[in-house]
């Protein structure tokens, strides 16, 4: 059998293969093809000598194929097809017909915010979906876990991650400052003289100048105090509760957990900027269209 490198093999070959297959003529075949007869002709010699067979002989009606010729077409039209499939893309997305795991690098507080709304959309438009929730990865390999595929789509507070990524914002939500019950606060804001002198419990970040709250307090020449550091919101209102301190959380979970926890909730005793949530993604996956969806799912679940 003749060895054929396809590395090496003009696709435009197979091209002209197949229209000389099915016009039966050279004169026909450079009509479909906009080519001149003497180029089709040269470019069924070059086939010819590339296969070690004539492919076309001369017949009453015209060209007729060989039976290497006719051993070829059914795979060389496959061929062809799919090529032209791949490089017009996957055609219309359909949501509901995706079969596909997604995954999303967040911390608990997107669970609780953004999460149940997001299933519940996914349910309802694309059942075939599923959602893996995981750890956010340090930050220096949060550009690779993204470029790679590993993870999908990063939800977090605004940082710097390098270069390739794109991100938007998904939402804002305001902070409230929350204390005991009992301890008889009137509605409005927080005294800022408890504020600074009662221990507070903390979310824990891996720079303590990321924080806007103490950002905001050392522009005034202010500092509160830390009482406790925690990995995670939910833990918050549970030590506030049993300890007395006083601890900031975004308004949906305090006002969802502050009287279940013998807890109230104000405004912040001085303006903080407004915590921003942020999706990134990479670059490379600009035009896919179901993380394109994906994106726009998480928006919408993250209206307040």
């Amino acid at each position: 059998m003749h060895k054929i490198n396809t590395r090496t093999l003009d696709l435009n070959l197979l091209v002209v293969f197949a229209t000389l297959w099915d016009t039966q003529s050279v004169t026909r075949a450079s009509e479909r093809l906009s080519l001149s007869q003497s180029a089709v002709s040269h470019a069924l010699r070059r086939l010819r000598e590339r296969l070690g067979d004539e492919l076309f002989v001369i017949g009453r009606g015209g060209l007729v194929p060989t039976a290497r010729a006719t051993e070829l077409i059914g795979p060389v039209r496959d061929a062809l097809s799919r090529l032209d499939e791949a490089l017009e893309g996957s055609g219309p997305f359909v949501p509901a017909s995706m079969k596909r795991k997604f995954r999303i690098a967040s911390g608990d507080f997107v669970e609780f915010l953004i999460l149940p709304k997001l299933i519940q959309a996914i349910a309802r438009e694309a059942p075939g979906v599923m959602i893996e929730v995981v750890p956010l990865p340090p930050n220096s390999s949060v550009a690779a876990s993204l470029e790679s595929g590993e993870i999908d789509l990063v939800l977090s507070t605004p940082m710097t991650f390098g270069a390739g990524l794109r991100n938007e914002l998904v939402t804002t939500v305001s902070l409230l400052t929350l204390i005991w019950q009992r301890e008889g606060l009137p509605p409005g804001p927080f005294p800022l003289d408890l504020y600074l002198q009662r221990p507070q419990v903390m979310i824990e970040v891996h720079q303590r100048d990321d924080n806007i709250i103490d950002q905001a307090l050392r522009a005034k020449g202010l500092a509160r105090r830390i009482g406790v550091l925690v990995q995670n919101f939910m833990a918050m209102p549970v030590i506030a509760a049993q300890t007395g301190y006083i601890c900031n959380l975004p308004a949906p979970i305090a006002e969802a957990f502050a009287a279940s926890f013998g807890l109230t909730c104000h405004e912040p005793p001085i303006e903080f900027p407004v915590p921003e949530l942020m999706a990134y993604w990479h670059s490379r996956f600009d035009a896919d269209p179901s993380l394109r969806w994906l994106r726009e799912q998480v928006a919408s679940c993250s209206a307040l």
